[in-house]
């Protein structure tokens, strides 16, 4: 007797797969483009947010509470640093830019991506040909 799986147990696999490698991806997306953006100009959750669904056309959306959690993350390990601003529309604001060692790995992430993104679109292309 062979050992088939289902038509439903195969889609599920390949949801929770496809789920998985998606949710990988906007993490490690999320992390680099924030740094990116940061790098720019010193910026609160707003700008970070708002900057991130503008440059992916609303691809990568990341609620402010979690965007929150991952700034004080990296502030807490020396990545980033803030400081308070008074705001025209209410209260103070908290602006985030990088610290120097935000921009050494900013700067040894994208020497590392962009050779690696620039490989993988010319060979997954050629495997993806007709």
């Amino acid at each position: 007797m062979k050992n088939k799986t289902p038509e439903k147990s195969q889609l599920k696999i390949r949801e929770k797969y496809h789920d998985q490698m998606v949710f990988d991806l906007k993490r490690g997306f999320l992390q680099f483009i924030t740094r990116v953006i940061i790098s720019e100009s010193p910026k609160y959750v707003y700008e970070i947010k708002a900057e991130i669904l503008k440059q992916t056309r609303g691809g990568f959306d990341i609620d402010r509470n979690n965007l929150y959690k991952k700034l004080r993350s990296l502030e807490s390990d020396g990545v980033l640093k803030s400081h308070m601003e008074p705001s025209a529309r209410g209260a103070q604001r908290k602006y985030y830019m990088l610290t120097k060692l935000g921009n050494a790995l900013l700067k040894e992430t994208h020497d590392m991506l962009y050779p690696l993104m620039s490989s993988l679109r010319v060979n997954i292309l050629q495997h993806l040909k007709p």
